[in-house]
């Protein structure tokens, strides 16, 4: 009786364990399966990126990376409304929302924005300047051209080469900058004094003047401006305005000595000698050791006795 009991007993066991090996595994087939790609605008992969899954509702948070390929792949993720991070250095951080369903597989895309680098820390921006500093034009010129390359919307990048060109005394070129840095930032006042100046230089002062106008337009209380504008009058032989454009120079800036030498001339031409003794007076002041030092002298003498 013994053993048939425990003859009875094995059959049990042994017809459970059959049953439950026979019995399917639904979760199994119903696991979410994700998988996806990062790469940037090119479409280039990008590998060890950090794709951050969280679930808001219940606070976990699944990480993992992209492989060489820029692919990642995550079996059984629970489904839910995540919000998705993606990070990796030198690129913008990209974040979303994305729905994982039951028992589906989820294809993910992910594009990633490089940060543009800073041009204040450039390599070839600062050698420029160096050059610059220094009076070698046509160096700088290398190295700013190469900074314009790397930033084509930057206007001082632009302003850089400009000047450069236009110290070397290749004017064409220096305008053509100038035009591009105008286009890219339309108040910059530097460009209009750079430009105005490349124009005066080629003779065409109608484009000089226009320049010149339109930084004092841009800045009213800018004594250079004024300065700038008289030399264009008095080229013009419109000795009136020229003087004019000096006084107001002069009211800007009492200290900018140049302007009382152009006024000084530009007040014989009108025939007032006494202002032009004032205003070569007043330069001698300002610039005791200048080289016209002893030419001014000579013509301060020559105006009193008329």
């Amino acid at each position: 009786m013994k053993t048939r009991r425990l003859i009875l007993k094995a059959i049990l066991i042994s017809t459970l364990l059959f049953l439950l090996v026979s019995i399917p595994n639904f979760n199994a087939g119903q696991q979410s399966i994700l998988r996806g790609v990062v790469s940037d605008r090119e479409g280039a992969p990008l590998k060890n990126a950090k794709i951050t899954f969280r679930d808001p509702s219940r606070g976990t948070t699944f990480s993992f990376k992209s492989d060489k390929g820029g692919k990642f792949i995550k079996i059984g993720i629970p489904p839910s409304l995540y919000v998705v991070r993606v990070e990796l250095d030198a690129y913008f951080l990209f974040k979303t929302q994305f729905r994982v369903r039951l028992g589906m597989e989820e294809s993910l895309k992910i594009t990633l924005e490089k940060i543009p680098p800073k041009i204040d820390e450039d390599k070839n921006l600062a050698e420029g300047t160096d050059f610059f500093k220094q009076g070698k034009y046509q160096e700088a010129i290398k190295s700013f051209e190469k900074v314009t390359y790397r930033f084509p919307e930057n206007s001082q990048a632009f302003y850089n080469l400009g000047l450069s060109h236009l110290r070397s005394g290749d004017i064409d070129e220096a305008i053509i900058s100038l035009e591009k840095v105008i286009e890219l930032k339309p108040d910059l006042v530097e460009a209009y004094f750079a430009l105005g100046e490349c124009y005066f230089n080629k003779e065409d002062n109608d484009k000089a003047m226009a320049a010149f106008s339109k930084a004092s337009e841009l800045q009213p209380d800018n004594a250079k401006a004024y300065y700038n504008l008289g030399i264009i009058y008095n080229k013009y032989n419109k000795t009136e305005e020229a003087l004019n454009s000096f006084e107001k120079s002069i009211e800007l800036n009492p200290e900018f000595s140049s302007v009382y030498y152009q006024a000084a001339l530009a007040s014989i031409k009108m025939g007032d000698f006494k202002k032009a003794i004032q205003f070569f007076e007043e330069f001698l002041r300002l610039e005791p050791n200048a080289a016209e030092t002893n030419q001014v002298k000579a013509m301060i003498e020559e105006l009193k006795k008329k």
